[in-house]
């Protein structure tokens, strides 16, 4: 028989094991995020777009998009963003030859699609220029002689040793003792000027030309980088000739290019 005194613990011991076992809450544990909720995420959406370049066909200029913190190099004419926060974005494209295109986009939680033309920066009179330049450089040359003697010019207008706009280089000149030379024989001799575009068989071949002319904007260089080129079949065989001494880089058809 158990004393008072020694009966007391075992019934305490008695009780906390049916409180135990029936699971009763008081002993449970808060859950740590009761008190403190987690950050709402924030909804992240999709920018795409495309890029278009006035006057190209076919082949797509390779372009920069920088927008946000993001910068994305694009040849196809098309690019997408994803992981931006809902608000307003400052967005900058550039490609060569082109204008900048600057504007503003609105992001929200749903994707969103941009569209933009990029106009070029040269001139209506300067393109003139350029394809009747190619026109006379390139008579009686493949499409890829064409786009070389094109590509041939972009070069030099990119090289800080020539002028800085396409009717510059086009029309420069060079001076040899006492006489003014341009640097391209049609404009020196004035063939740049004998196609008549009023002559339906002349515009034909200023539109081919004009084709040319594009397709070296837009990125294609079969001349590998050349700032010129000559025909050696018509130049002094003299190896210290100036042009003979320049770097070559391939011959297309007729005509030798060099860096």
């Amino acid at each position: 028989m158990l004393t008072p005194r020694r009966s007391i613990p075992l019934l305490l011991v008695a009780i906390m094991f049916l409180v135990l076992a029936s699971g009763c809450t008081s002993f449970s544990t808060v859950p740590r995020d009761v008190d403190d909720p987690p950050g709402k995420t924030p909804a992240l959406s999709t920018l795409r777009g495309v890029i278009n370049f006035k006057g190209i066909d076919g082949f797509t200029p390779t372009a920069t998009v920088h927008i946000g913190s993001h910068r994305i190099v694009t040849d196809s004419g098309q690019f997408t963003v994803t992981g931006l926060e809902a608000g307003k974005y400052d967005i900058r494209i550039t490609a060569d030859h082109f204008h900048t295109y600057e504007g503003q986009v609105t992001i929200n939680s749903e994707s969103v699609m941009l569209n933009v033309t990029m106009d070029l920066r040269f001139t209506p009179y300067e393109m003139e220029l350029f394809a009747r330049l190619v026109w006379a450089e390139a008579i009686g040359e493949p499409e890829e002689g064409r786009i070389a003697v094109a590509a041939s010019v972009l070069n030099r207008l990119a090289d800080p040793r020539y002028p800085n706009t396409l009717e510059e280089v086009i029309m420069e000149t060079v001076t040899v003792g006492d006489k003014v030379y341009y640097q391209y024989s049609p404009v020196l001799d004035g063939r740049i000027w004998e196609l008549k575009l009023d002559r339906e068989s002349d515009r034909k071949q200023y539109d081919i030309a004009m084709r040319a002319v594009y397709a070296a904007i837009a990125g294609q260089d079969p001349s590998l980088g050349a700032t010129g080129f000559f025909n050696p079949d018509k130049v002094s065989p003299d190896p210290n000739l100036w042009v003979r001494q320049q770097p070559p880089t391939i011959k297309i058809g007729n005509h030798q290019f060099f860096l």
